[in-house]
């Protein structure tokens, strides 16, 4: 008998995820609260803890969507408020700032 373990693939997550954890090492405060303040909702804002925001993010959206709407806000110039994340955004429904 073998000692080897199988894990369902279903159960392990994609490679090609962030993490809220990951993101937060990887993405500065004011970014994250950037997305946020151009996209409040009722659960984050700009205002919003980073970890917060990284958490929101990270459940909602794709790899490559965080990464476009990062890029989005490293361009930009306050208020942040006014900025625009939907060229970002993958045309998924499942992927859209609520």
């Amino acid at each position: 008998m073998s000692d080897s373990y199988t894990i369902f693939p279903s159960i392990l997550p994609e490679e090609d995820t962030y993490g809220a954890l990951e993101l937060m090492d990887e993405v500065d405060s004011w970014i994250l609260q950037g997305i946020a303040a151009a996209h409040p909702t009722e659960t984050v804002n700009g205002q919003s803890a980073a970890l917060e925001i990284a958490d929101w993010i990270t459940g909602r959206h794709a790899p490559d969507e965080i990464d476009g709407m990062v890029e989005i806000i490293k361009e930009s110039e306050p208020p942040r408020s006014d900025i625009d994340l939907t060229p970002a955004l993958n045309d998924d429904e499942n992927h859209r700032l609520v």
